[in-house]
């Protein structure tokens, strides 16, 4: 007796929901839980997007998405994917009075890096903050407004032109 082997088919077919899918209980709560998501979006509940014009709604957005990325590839090894840091060595970034305060100060640690003290949230850390002269002015305000607008921070947009007037 000789079983036959059943082969797999792994190809990809169009997706189409069918009337009694569509119609299906489960359909509905993961659609209803989809809408919450988007309307808990944290770019769209921030003040600071709210106060800004439609046309810079657009460029907020779009400097959230890139500067998560940017973030991502050169910040995140330090500084966590969550911004908190590493206790008594990396500063946090989220909730941090320093990056609230020092808004131009901080575009120059990502531009020139830094050596000496700084004090976040009470704690002093020496940083050995690397510079980034790979990262362009723009980089560098989509990073500030990603981070500006993480993990509880609303500290506000930071414009392209801005950083380049920052030496």
């Amino acid at each position: 007796m000789h079983k036959e082997k059943k082969i797999m088919d792994f190809r990809l077919r169009p997706f189409k929901l069918t009337h009694n899918q569509f119609n299906s209980p489960c359909f509905h709560i993961y659609f209803f839980i989809f809408l919450i998501f988007i309307g808990c979006s944290p770019v769209q509940n921030n003040e600071t997007f709210k106060n800004l014009s439609t046309e810079d709604q657009h460029k907020y957005q779009k400097y959230i998405i890139q500067g998560r990325d940017l973030y991502k590839a050169n910040c995140a090894s330090c500084h966590q994917a969550n911004g908190k840091g590493v206790k008594k060595l990396i500063p946090p970034l989220a909730g941090s009075d320093y990056l609230k305060s020092n808004q131009e100060k901080s575009v120059k640690l990502i531009k020139n890096g830094a050596t000496e003290p700084i004090t976040v949230n009470g704690i002093v850390y020496t940083p050995m903050m690397p510079a980034h002269p790979n990262l362009s002015n723009l980089e560098i305000a989509e990073i500030m407004t990603y981070i500006n607008n993480s993990w509880g921070n609303e500290f506000g947009f930071v414009d392209g032109k801005k950083v380049s007037d920052i030496k």
